[in-house]
């Protein structure tokens, strides 16, 4: 259990700490590049970004696992049909 834990734990964790990194490195690009006031816009911007990667996160982890759930019962048509509908919803949004 907790090989199987650590498996997914270690690489979502690495996943965070280069996006935290990557938005440093942009910060300070930004900020040198091209100013202040720059920097200011990028800091104001991020939580919407934040908030959008959130959602479409939610999103594809259910419906990854409804998914999952009717192609295990066999029922490929709901299977594409949730697909289909979460992308639609996305795309909407």
């Amino acid at each position: 259990m907790k090989k199987t834990f650590l498996k997914y734990v270690v690489p979502s964790v690495a996943a965070m700490w280069v996006y935290s990194l990557y938005t440093m490195a942009d910060g300070i690009f930004v900020a040198k590049g091209v100013g202040e006031y720059a920097l200011a816009a990028v800091n104001l911007s991020m939580p919407m970004i934040n908030t959008i990667f959130a959602v479409s996160i939610l999103f594809a982890i259910g419906t990854s696992t409804v998914t999952s759930i009717f192609l295990g019962k066999g029922d490929l048509k709901k299977a594409k049909e949730t697909f289909t509908m979460n992308m639609g919803t996305l795309f909407a949004t």
